[in-house]
């Protein structure tokens, strides 16, 4: 949990990102949209860096286009992860931003 919270704080400070869902008690996975930057190119750049992410409709499309969400980026936390796990996974969203967006 205390992952989570740190990984939710530092994606959040990333300009143009939206973290989809922010429940209280939510299972370590954030899932997020960065405007200007498509899901996959964005998954590719990370895959270069070592972040593995899962991107599209997550098995829940007809949520997705009631809200208007063509896709999402996802990342899952687990027990292997870090802080350090998380700073890359920071970094390689700043380098698609920068790159993409």
């Amino acid at each position: 949990h205390e992952l989570l919270i740190y990984a939710t704080e530092k994606l959040s400070s990333i300009e143009g990102l939206t973290i989809l869902g922010t429940a209280d008690g939510k299972a370590g996975i954030i899932s997020f949209t960065m405007d200007g930057c498509p899901p996959a190119d964005v998954a590719m750049i990370l895959d270069q860096m070592g972040v593995a992410v899962r991107t599209g409709h997550h098995c829940c499309q007809p949520l997705m286009a009631r809200f208007g969400i063509e896709g999402s980026i996802r990342a899952s936390l687990g027990l292997y992860n870090d802080k350090n796990d998380i700073d890359t996974l920071y970094e390689g969203l700043v380098k698609a931003k920068r790159m993409l967006g």
